[in-house]
């Protein structure tokens, strides 16, 4: 966050030099005067509160309950300094009139002479029942003190009328009176001034969002400046959700802090990141009638702040798009970098549009259009939204739409996810050469099935990149069951743990992603698929990121049934976030198997396992499950499965009164109606069939198991029976007329979708004679 900068000190708090020519300072302040104080006139600070220094990375704390200042004449309450004379109380001209009050030099110069006028402008019309004044005792052979005050309500350079001076030893004047802008003439700089009343209630229309000039010290040439004094000059972008109020600050060149804030009748409280020393820091503002200005200042006695309406647009005070495409991406950014998620900026992906903006600037009119969000290396959202904007984000997320928490090593080790609805917390352990890539589970997300080639990741190359900064990537911690897991890193260091992370929220969908390798092709492809997914979303959650220690892949294989045979595969217990303890590991099913070892000793790492099956010359074709179980003894268990399906010839089975053929080997990509090569002996078979028998006709049925939506599952089927019926036309020439595409979906199970064999069995395809 920027540092706010210099002070602005008005006409209400002058002092330390005394006026024109040769005077002597003076001893006297309102705070010597009792009178004063029991008129309520301001300190001699009033409207020149300390520096803010808000810097990044801190915790948000609660918006305390602001004090109003009585003096209505303060910044904190809205109240600006429109104009100034003589020019020369500015001696630097940079709008810091805390030059007089610091006492540069022994004396003002010889243009600085009296009488002074300030003009003051509030913001709306207040009812004024007083104004008070902390006059200085008279200079060298000078005239007595005086302060002079008029009213307007038509403007600053309107009709002005005189209510009554203030001089030599009084501190206050009594009035009854309507004031929008206060003129105050004196012939003598004084210590401080005053009013005490009340401000009108706001414009029920009162819109304070849109872009704002930043400047704590808007003055220049005796006027207050609304266009800004130079290009330098901070902006800030105001966005009102409900009653939250986010100002993000941003220039050309970046975005700086953010601002989260309430905003009530007219007044915005905000809080922001502490100061170095750790202690928060805080802005009361208030918005004047037509929301042109916003003044204010830190409630415990910090600088003015005052922002001014423009109609500039900094770079990065406006979205950012890259990218033409028909999918449309908001991505959330807590600073603009050169590399864009998921690919370079200079290489947008074809079919989608990305819209940047910094993650304070979010509302509905951003979300609205938008596929899905990224939130980029936002480390802390509750730094960077109000809570009426994390609300309206999750929200939209849950009613059917995709959020991507995308956090790298620049997160660690502050990252904040406390504000989801399923928390967790990341860790990235210390520094090491490098790690392992190990993917748990195979979903649309990615899988290492290279038949599935719009699926397919390829982790070995992943891994082989010298570029790639696994073993800084950033590894889930929860206790939250929702969040499944997919991909999974082991590093030497044992702070293992899932670096890709799924939850379903509502109809929408969460995906964690703490990859830190903006630039390898495989990393890309990966993010492709977070793109691409589908919301509601098809994902069997196999994995679940709370475990201690888990059991991965589940397998498949298939044999040809009617002879004896032995067939093998690999599966890994991988430890969670440096569990350690002793694991033991059994294989038991519809088919003898052995696990080699059978157990062992951990300590946060990974132990590979062969599983071997022996299948018997009895075997039938069908569908055959192995389930693999590693336990730790003390009522911790993980489970994997390994299914075999043992195929045969089908003539045997389409006898003339033959009506229904259950068959079993034909497999899909996952997520999709792709038929893997594998499957090919087993379509064949049924072509050779239907050209033996020319006369008969078949419905081709489709079934699933009841991982994903009944709607999904309906779709998802109906597109393979097509595609099984369309490769029996392409490859193999079976006429059109004969056959016939219908989906069930999980509606016609044939065994529980409680087990892994049973979800087996499930998903199969089925021939109905016609």
């Amino acid at each position: 966050m920027r540092y706010l900068g210099a002070v602005l000190i008005v006409a209400v708090s002058l002092g330390v030099v005394g006026c024109g020519g040769g005077g002597q300072s003076s001893t006297s302040s309102a705070s010597s005067s009792p009178s004063a104080e029991a008129a309520g006139t301001a300190s001699p600070n009033a409207l020149a509160p300390g520096t803010l220094a808000p810097t990044a990375g801190g915790t948000p704390v609660a918006i305390p309950t602001a004090t109003p200042d009585p003096n209505l004449l303060s910044t904190a309450n809205g109240t600006v300094l429109r104009s100034y004379s003589p020019g020369a109380l500015d001696r630097m001209n940079d709008g810091n009139l805390s030059n007089v009050a610091h006492g540069i030099g022994s004396e003002l110069p010889s243009d600085a002479a009296p009488p002074y006028v300030f003009t003051l402008e509030l913001p709306t019309v207040a009812t004024i029942t007083a104004f008070q004044a902390a006059l200085r005792g008279a200079a060298q052979n000078g005239p007595a003190p005086s302060v002079t005050f008029a009213v307007a309500t038509d403007g600053p350079n309107g009709t002005f009328k005189n209510v009554g001076t203030i001089n030599g030893s009084a501190s206050a004047l009594t009035v009854n009176t309507s004031a929008r802008w206060v003129r105050v003439t004196a012939n003598q700089l004084f210590d401080s001034i005053g009013a005490t009343g009340t401000l009108a209630p706001p414009p029920a229309n009162l819109n304070p969002t849109g872009i704002y000039i930043e400047d704590p010290d808007p003055e220049l040439n005796g006027s207050l400046v609304m266009s800004g004094k130079d290009s330098g000059d901070q902006r800030a972008v105001f966005v009102a959700v409900g009653s939250g109020l986010t100002a993000t600050e941003c220039t050309a060149g970046g975005r700086k802090a953010t601002y989260i804030g309430q905003f009530q009748g007219r007044t915005w409280t905000a809080t922001f990141a502490g100061n170095k020393d750790g202690n928060p820091d805080a802005i009361r503002a208030v918005v004047n009638d037509d929301a042109s200005i916003i003044a204010g200042a830190n409630p415990s006695g910090a600088p003015a702040v005052v922002f001014m309406r423009t109609t500039e647009r900094a770079r990065y005070c406006v979205p950012q798009v890259v990218g033409t495409g028909p999918h449309h991406v908001l991505v959330l950014d807590q600073d603009p970098i050169e590399t864009f998620y998921p690919v370079d900026i200079d290489k947008p992906l074809p079919e989608y549009s990305f819209t940047t903006i910094g993650a304070g600037m979010l509302d509905a009119a951003a979300l609205n259009g938008a596929e899905a969000v990224i939130a980029r290396d936002v480390c802390s959202i509750p730094q960077m939204l109000a809570p009426q904007q994390i609300d309206l984000l999750l929200r939209w997320v849950a009613t059917g739409h995709k959020l991507v928490i995308a956090g790298g090593a620049s997160c660690a080790p502050s990252a904040d996810y406390s504000w989801l609805p399923y928390p967790f917390t990341t860790a990235v352990g210390a520094e090491t050469t490098h790690a392992s890539l190990i993917q748990v589970e195979n979903n649309a997300l990615g899988t290492n099935d290279k038949n599935d080639v719009a699926h397919q990741v390829d982790v070995a190359s992943y891994v082989q990149n010298g570029n790639n900064s696994l073993a800084s990537a950033l590894v889930v911690a929860t206790s939250d069951p929702h969040w499944c897991g997919h991909f999974f890193v082991a590093k030497p260091t044992n702070v293992n743990g899932f670096v890709q992370t799924y939850a379903i929220d509502g109809r929408g969908l969460l995906i964690y992603d703490g990859f830190n390798d903006d630039g390898n092709p495989a990393l890309q492809r990966l993010r492709q698929l977070e793109l691409a997914l589908p919301v509601p979303a098809d994902l069997p959650c196999s994995q679940q990121v709370t475990e201690s220690f888990l059991l991965e892949p589940n397998q498949e294989a298939t044999f040809a049934a009617g002879s004896a045979q032995s067939v093998h595969t690999t599966m890994e217990v991988l430890a969670n976030q440096g569990w350690n303890g002793h694991v033991t590991v059994k294989a038991a099913g519809d088919l003898p198997a052995t696990v080699t070892p059978s157990a062992f000793d951990i300590a946060g790492g990974t132990q590979g396992l062969v599983v071997a099956v022996a299948i018997p010359a009895s075997t039938k074709a069908g569908v055959y499950t192995v389930n693999v179980t590693a336990d730790n003894g003390s009522g911790k268990v993980a489970q994997a499965a390994y299914t075999l399906t043992g195929t045969a010839s089908l003539k045997k089975q389409f006898t003339p009164t033959a009506k229904r053929i259950r068959i079993y080997g034909i497999h899909f990509d996952v997520d999709s109606a792709h038929i893997q090569p594998r499957s090919e002996s087993v379509i064949a078979q049924i072509a050779e069939v239907m050209r033996e028998n020319p006369s008969w006709r078949f419905q081709v049925e489709g079934h699933t198991d009841s991982d994903g939506g009944a709607a999904y599952n309906l779709g998802l089927s109906q597109r393979r029976a097509q595609a099984v019926v369309n490769d029996l036309i392409a490859r193999y020439h079976i006429a059109k007329s004969r056959l016939v595409a219908k989906g069930f979906g999980l509606t016609r199970p044939v065994a529980t979708n409680a087990t892994a064999a049973g979800k087996a069995l499930n998903r199969r395809v089925e021939l109905l004679r016609l």
